[in-house]
C-alpha cells in the first residue's frame, strides 16, 4: 500500500511540473518575444518618423 501511494504521489508531482514548465515557457514568449516585437516596431515607427 504505501508504494502505491508514493507512485501515486511521484505521478502528481509529474504533473504539476509539466504544468509549470508549460507556463514558464508560455510567460517567456509572451514577454520577451513581445518586448522584442515591440522594440523592433518602436525603432521602425521612429525611423519612419523621421524619413
Amino acid at each position: 500500500m504505501e508504494t502505491t501511494k508514493k507512485l501515486i504521489q511521484e505521478e502528481n508531482v509529474d504533473k504539476d511540473d509539466v504544468n509549470s514548465l508549460k507556463g514558464a515557457l508560455f510567460s517567456s514568449i509572451v514577454f520577451v518575444g513581445g518586448g522584442i516585437v515591440g522594440f523592433i516596431l518602436l525603432l521602425f515607427i521612429t525611423y519612419m518618423v523621421r524619413v
